[in-house]
């Protein structure tokens, strides 16, 4: 269009002088420079040096020109998108020699601009985001416009920098390169109670040429109770508890930590204990029933599960054992020889030797072990008549030790030890115990054969576990059977037991996938059942339930009928993909599906997938009407551009009912009698109609759907025809026509009846609606209409024209009868139109003979036509103007008494209210003789006593 412009204006100024010169001629000036610069300058030799030598043909306020120096500048900040060239007429003096500068605005590349949002680019842009935020859910969308856009340029989104607080270094957001919505990526979790509270993007916004703009985003992350308690373990997952631990002592006291923030703790067992008590609040272990070993119901060692359920219910579990200690009580002996005095007796002097004398009655009450060593005290009293003496002594016989016995394993488990895999390296999993009857011979511990996967202490007996073991390790036993050997110091004598150990798998394996994101971009018309992945995830625990592996489809609203997923198999269905949707188009047209695959182990552990459908649009339907054909009615005294009515269509292809519609049939004539507005489908007259000419018009509009396929159109473009009948209404503006006009017979003055048929037609009226009557020339009401049914009447006299009984008329006599037809249109009488018709009729006697008296004949004067015109106006009863004016003559007298009560000691208006002030020297009248006075005028005449001065008063009547 500007080259157009540039070759016209060449045109228009090529028989124009070219003396101007232009030095500079186009000049490129660069957008958004500032103004002042100096473009160009003209030069005419012919008037340089003049001071109003140069000026612009017309007024340009973009652009100056020095009137002496013919220096141009510009004035004004040029933006190439909206005014990239202008055109400067240049004339000199005398107007006469012209030259026309062209300024080129050359393209700059500008930045971005990112200022849509005013807090984003100030830096103040906040959002608050739970930690459970689903991922690639939108969270912002930054905002950025750039004016070369429309020059092909495009704009890129990036995180300049991400920083998380108080805890650094977390990168959980990502924003989409195209669009610039912010949302988690799954780079790091998003865990409150890691520390990530705050983060803080830096977002940009950068074109093609590199130039950019960016602003702030401050996310805030709410606390969402989602961690489970965690449990502070005791060393190596157990306790140790005496035999003889009161009832009601502390055995000791459990500790969980819920990494959410003011969340309380509820402990509790998982299965019921009667041994054992547990307050719910503070985890205080309490002994609720006696632990001697003793007892053969009472075990050496019990098994605790204990549960921590927070305010959210999540649950944390923790299995620990307590062993009970054997106490070793000491000897006891019987009453009588251990207290007081102890036992006393008597033996006769002769007592033989060996003989017993006293068993001491003394029992170890631990079991299994014997009385070593005896002290006897002995006193020997020699009984006489006269004195008693005595000595006292004592006698400790000790037993000495002799290296006979083997050890013995006192505590050896018959059943198999089950340990989970992955205990920590030194975890103890059995105590063993043995003894050795001898005395002061210590008993020693050791494996028969090599074993890395466990140690033994030699000493104390522990077995513990010397090697990490991994269920899932194909190298890793699964049982063992260890061989342990007991004995003494001296290696004299030993003995061997056996420990069976089973490794048991735990569900420390979350399920893994052959990926873990998945993209699809999909057609909207994509057949129901077609698969779309068949997921292959494993889990690498060897044993079941922890290595079952189940899928669940998490999807929100509007996906939920959209996909099926059966096992590992996702399909579309049991509905198909609709990209025709407000919801989805605010969706940005993708399906965000998550499958969580889970094992079936406890805890259960879980990993997600991610699967984001692109769906691309497919034009599917047809634009359809809202009914099968459209009929349309419109007057025919319509003026052109007149609305004739409305094609209605729709379109379920999105973008929703973007149609274009266009007349293609049917619309004859030069210029088409109707046109229709491409984008909205009103129809309009383009000419006058003319129903008498033709009273119905069948048009074709074909309806063609715009940009509902992601191909390019027409590739793919749907249309539909509509058929449309628009009827023209008659308006009644043909006025009846009768065929002569006026017509001229003659008759006999004998006849009597119907002697002419009056012709008449009207061209948007039918006969019915036509009626006649004489309105002129009917003398005597000689003539009459005599009519049947709808047909055009015929004129008839009523009598025949004889003026006495026995003769008729002597002379020929002459009528001109004026008929009228008027039109009713249904009885609408506003647009009534009528025509006349002129008869003339020649009535000649019946006779022989020739009238005996000469009558001069009178020329006639034939009426062709009458126009008659009707005027409607209202016409009020006679008795509403005389209320209408007694009205007025009241209201005029209300003014006057106002103005009255308001002005009457005012001496200002004393002429206009000549009562209300005395006269000083009033003057005297008399009334010496009357005057007539019109009927018109409402006054009295005086004349004065001096009969030279004349004074009318009139009053006005109110």
């Amino acid at each position: 269009m500007n080259l157009f412009k540039f070759l016209l204006t060449c045109i228009l100024f090529s028989h124009v002088g070219t003396e101007i010169q232009i030095l500079i001629n186009p000049v490129n000036l660069p957008e958004n420079m500032l103004p002042g610069i100096e473009l160009s300058r003209a030069y005419d030799k012919d008037v340089a040096g003049k001071p109003d030598a140069y000026h612009f043909l017309s007024e340009a306020k973009d652009f100056v020109i020095d009137a002496s120096s013919g220096v141009i500048t510009s004035t004004k900040t040029f933006n190439y998108e909206t005014d990239p060239t202008r055109f400067l007429f240049i004339v000199d003096t005398g107007g006469t020699t012209r030259s026309v500068l062209t300024v080129n605005i050359i393209d700059v590349p500008e930045p971005p601009d990112c200022t849509a949002d005013p807090l984003f680019s100030s830096g103040t842009a906040t959002m608050e985001i739970g930690e459970d935020t689903p991922l690639f859910q939108s969270i912002y969308n930054v905002i950025a416009t750039d004016e070369d856009i429309a020059n092909g340029d495009k704009l890129t989104y990036m995180i300049e920098t991400q920083l998380s607080g108080p805890k650094r270094g977390a990168k959980c957001f990502g924003i989409d390169p195209i669009n610039g919505v912010v949302s988690l990526r799954g780079e790091d979790p998003l865990d409150f109670d890691a520390g990530y509270h705050t983060f803080q993007l830096a977002l940009r916004a950068t074109d093609t040429a590199g130039l950019f703009c960016q602003g702030t985003l401050i996310i805030k992350i709410k606390n969402v109770n989602d961690e489970k308690p965690q449990f502070e373990q005791f060393p190596l997952n157990s306790l140790n508890v005496t035999e003889n631990k009161p009832i009601g002592e502390i055995i000791a006291r459990l500790k969980a930590t819920d990494r959410d923030e003011d969340s309380s703790i509820i402990y509790s067992f998982k299965t019921q204990e009667e041994r054992f008590g547990l307050d719910p609040f503070t985890g205080i272990i309490t002994l609720l029933q006696s632990l001697e070993l003793d007892n053969q119901n009472n075990s050496r060692s019990y098994s605790l599960e204990v549960e921590a359920r927070d305010d959210g219910n999540n649950t944390g579990t923790y299995m620990f054992t307590i062993f009970v200690e054997k106490v070793d009580y000491p000897i006891s002996c019987d009453s009588s020889f251990s207290t007081g005095a102890g036992a006393s007796v008597s033996v006769p002097e002769n007592i033989p030797a060996f003989a017993v004398i006293y068993m001491i009655l003394s029992r170890d009450p631990d079991p299994e072990q014997e009385v070593e060593q005896f002290q006897l005290v002995v006193a020997v009293r020699n009984r006489h008549d006269l004195s008693l003496e005595s000595c006292i002594g004592t006698v400790t016989v000790n037993i000495q030790n002799v290296n006979d016995e083997s050890p013995v394993f006192t505590y050896i488990p018959h059943e198999p030890i089950n340990i989970y895999e992955n205990l920590p390296v030194g975890t103890k999993l059995v105590k063993l115990m043995a003894t050795d009857r001898d005395i002061d011979d210590a008993v020693h511990y050791e494996f028969i054969g090599t074993q890395k996967e466990f140690s033994i202490n030699e000493d104390s007996g522990e077995v513990t576990i010397a090697y990490p073991l991994d269920y899932e390790d194909v190298a890793t036993p699964k049982s063992w059977v260890l061989y342990v050997r007991v004995y003494d110091d001296e290696r004299v004598h030993s003995t061997t037991g056996t420990l069976t150990v089973i490794l048991e798998d735990i569900n420390d394996n979350a399920p893994r996938c052959s990926q873990d994101i998945y993209v699809f971009e999909l057609p909207e018309n994509i057949p129901v059942e077609t698969l779309l992945v068949s997921l292959t995830c494993t889990d690498k625990d060897r044993t079941v339930p922890n290595n079952n592996v189940t899928y669940h489809l998490i999807k929100d609203t509007f996906s939920n009928k959209t996909f099926t997923l059966i096992n590992n198999e996702l399909k579309i269905g049991p509905t198909h993909l609709d990209y025709d949707n407000i919801i989805f188009a605010g969706m940005q047209f993708k399906h965000i599906l998550f499958i969580k695959v889970s094992d079936e182990g406890i805890p259960i552990l879980s990993t997600t997938i991610t699967i984001i459908i692109r769906v691309t649009q497919i034009n599917e339907l047809n634009p359809k009407g809202t009914m099968p054909e459209f009929t349309l009615d419109i007057y025919e005294d319509r003026p052109v551009d007149a609305l004739v009515g409305k094609v209605t269509f729709t379109d379920a292809d999105w973008p929703l009912n973007n149609i274009k519609y266009a007349i293609v049939g049917g619309n004859f004539g030069t210029p088409p009698k109707f046109y229709i507005e491409p984008y909205t489908g009103v129809i309009k007259l383009l000419d006058s109609l003319d129903r008498e000419a033709e009273s119905q018009y069948k048009i074709a509009v074909q309806v063609t759907d715009l940009d509902n396929d992601a191909l390019p159109d027409p590739i793919r473009q749907r249309r539909a025809t509509a058929q449309v009948t628009i009827h023209v209404l008659n308006v009644n503006d043909e006025p009846p026509v009768c065929n002569p006009p006026h017509m001229e017979m003659q008759i006999f003055s004998t006849v009597k009846g119907p002697f002419i048929h009056l012709n008449c037609s009207d061209r948007d009226s039918p006969q019915e609606h036509l009626s006649y009557s004489i309105i002129g020339g009917n003398t005597n009401n000689q003539f009459t209409l005599w009519r049947q049914g709808v047909d055009p009447p015929f004129l008839a006299t009523r009598k025949n024209f004889q003026y006495d009984l026995f003769q008729g008329i002597q002379d020929p006599m002459t009528f001109q009868l004026l008929v009228e037809v008027t039109d009713e249109l249904g009885g609408d009488k506003v647009r009534q139109l009528s025509a006349t018709v002129t008869v003339i009729v020649h009535v000649l006697p019946w006779t022989t003979v020739l009238p005996t008296s000469s009558t001069q004949t009178t020329t006639t004067t034939i009426t062709t036509a009458v126009l008659k015109k009707f005027s409607y106006y209202w016409r009020p009863d006679n008795w509403l103007p005389a209320v209408l004016t007694l009205m007025g003559v009241l209201f005029g007298l209300c003014l006057y008494a106002v103005a009255w009560c308001l002005f009457k000691h005012s001496p200002t208006y004393s002429r206009l209210f000549p009562q209300c002030h005395s006269q000083k020297s009033p003057p005297s009248f008399t009334a010496t003789e009357p005057t007539e006075v019109p009927s018109d005028w409402n006054g009295i005449h005086f004349q004065s006593h001096r009969g030279k001065k004349r004074r009318w008063f009139h009053w006005n009547t109110f």
